[in-house]
């Protein structure tokens, strides 16, 4: 996976490269200087910190919108900037590997269905378009918010987020209809 150089975001996060040292933050620190943010000591200490959010609650997902904010890590080199997406995003990078490579595999919207429970089934009929409704009610007040540039890759959620909202999103038919899915367009050159 080639990085580029320049400072990036994506979803919570926000990274600035200096030679071969990444300093990785919480988007919402982006401004504030990076002496005055708590600096983390390890990987084990980031995985305790993406654990819980501001109230102390657990986080079971990742690419939920509430990640703590007021970090710093200093990732020394590629393979340590590697550990901490994936601390932060498990999968995250795998998945933008296989999508480059144009092996990433996606059930759509149907197939993901019908592997479901049938009380699941049923609610997903009854709720009528459920893909459109989930990522319009769910993903986009979260890690779908509208970005300046539109995006090159779909969100690479780890898990069913918002009942396959994210499935329907990166099977679409073309990349003009996912244009404005932000992903790794900014941390990822082609």
């Amino acid at each position: 996976m080639n990085l580029k150089a320049e400072a990036t975001s994506m979803g919570q996060i926000c990274w600035q490269r200096d030679d071969e040292t990444w300093r990785i933050r919480h988007l919402q620190d982006q401004e504030v200087p990076f002496g005055k943010l708590r600096k983390l000591a390890g990987l084990d200490e980031l995985e305790e910190l993406v654990r819980w959010d501001e109230l102390g609650r657990y986080r079971p997902l990742r690419s939920e919108g509430n990640l703590v904010a007021g970090w710093l890590f200093q990732a020394k080199g590629k393979e340590e900037f590697r550990e901490v997406m994936e601390v932060i995003y498990p999968g995250l990078w795998g998945n933008a590997e296989a999508w480059k490579k144009e092996k990433l595999k996606v059930d759509p919207w149907a197939v993901a269905l019908a592997k479901q429970t049938e009380r699941l089934q049923n609610q997903a009929l009854q709720a009528g378009n459920m893909p459109r409704r989930v990522v319009e009610e769910n993903c986009r007040k979260r890690c779908l918010n509208p970005r300046r540039r539109r995006a090159k890759y779909p969100c690479f959620a780890q898990v069913p987020v918002g009942c396959f909202g994210v499935v329907w999103r990166a099977n679409s038919k073309s990349l003009e209809e996912r244009q404005d899915t932000p992903g790794l367009e900014a941390g990822l050159a082609k």
